[in-house]
């Protein structure tokens, strides 16, 4: 359950970063924002990754 809800939350700030570096009327607002988005993009990543195995069980 908990990794659904961080799914979301990372969904939800990739988003939100977006609409802030969208919104952004200086340098600092629209890099805050890409780091924003990019931190929730790589949080999905790494939820995605944790639910598939790196190495074969039969191996």
């Amino acid at each position: 359950m908990s990794n659904v809800v961080l799914r979301l939350l990372g969904v939800l700030m990739g988003f939100l970063g977006l609409f802030l570096a969208a919104g952004a009327k200086d340098q600092g607002m629209f890099l805050g924002g890409m780091l924003f988005c990019l931190f929730g993009v790589a949080l999905n990543f790494w939820l995605i990754a944790q639910d598939y195995p790196h190495h074969p069980k039969g191996a």
